[in-house]
């Protein structure tokens, strides 16, 4: 049987990805996807896979810890104080139940970034012999620019030194709850899939009792903010956020369909 999946990291970092890797092998993410699940866009074509019942989990966790945001990358940092309130919070029957009902429908497969503060919440209610944890990894700097892409962020040194910041605090808390509950896991780094895709492949299979080939991993580079088009994306963004919508408009125009949509094939189309 495989195991279970906990696909922890960063925004941006590849774990949309990642658990579509799971998800397309029949991994259980929610009851009912048609209402859970965030359909793709053009910045994640697969799929987000985050259940909205754990999102609305992990919102609460960080209420109760005195955290006042739903996330911890886009408004104000959660402190390190409240980060460790949420390692002693009590569990509630809710999140029990939530815990519950997915350990009785293996395998499955939790992701969101919310859990790199709340792994070490959760894991006591899980069923740690049939569960692990995939902690994925990506360079901070090209986390920070499909930020910029995104629109989260802009380019100005203060937002690059926040965001790098809060991404190696995202990625502490995550190891002290690896260390403090002695987790499973397998550390990925996103550049592997491009890299080393048959030997990922390979190791996610063994770790995970999971058959999977290179192919199965999704991998393509034109989504890669430092691939050639990510690049000429992320330089036309830019260019375009400094015009007047009525030249960007006319631009638009006079540049065939075609160009756009090999620039960005999901967000210009023929219509």
């Amino acid at each position: 049987m495989p195991k279970n999946v906990l696909v922890v990291g960063m925004p941006r970092s590849g774990t949309s990805m990642t658990a579509s890797i799971f998800a397309s092998n029949g991994y259980f993410v929610a009851e009912d996807q048609s209402k859970e699940l965030r359909a793709g866009d053009e910045y994640n074509p697969s799929g987000y896979w985050e259940a909205e019942a754990l999102i609305q989990c992990n919102a609460e966790i960080f209420s109760a810890a005195g955290f006042k945001h739903d996330n911890t990358w886009l408004y104000d940092a959660i402190t390190d104080d409240q980060a460790a309130a949420v390692l002693t919070l009590q569990p509630t029957a809710e999140h029990q139940h939530l815990a519950d009902k997915f350990n009785k429908q293996s395998p499955w497969i939790w992701k969101d970034p919310r859990l790199c503060y709340t792994l070490g919440y959760w894991w006591p209610l899980l069923d740690a012999t049939t569960t692990s944890v995939l902690f994925l990894k990506r360079d901070p700097k090209e986390i920070y620019n499909s930020f910029i892409r995104l629109k989260w962020r802009s380019t100005s040194q203060q937002d690059k030194v926040d965001v790098l910041s809060r991404i190696q605090k995202h990625l502490d808390a995550t190891e002290v709850a690896l260390k403090k509950y002695n987790i499973p896991h397998i550390v990925v780094h996103y550049s592997d899939y491009k890299k080393y895709p048959e030997k990922t492949a390979d190791s996610l299979s063994r770790f995970f009792d999971l058959p999977l080939t290179k192919e199965d991993l999704g991998y393509q580079n034109k989504y890669n903010s430092h691939s050639l088009q990510g690049t000429v994306l992320r330089i036309t963004d830019k260019i375009g956020d400094l015009l007047p919508s009525n030249i960007r408009n006319i631009i638009k125009k006079l540049i065939p369909t075609f160009v756009w949509k090999i620039i960005n094939p999901h967000r210009y189309s023929d219509s």
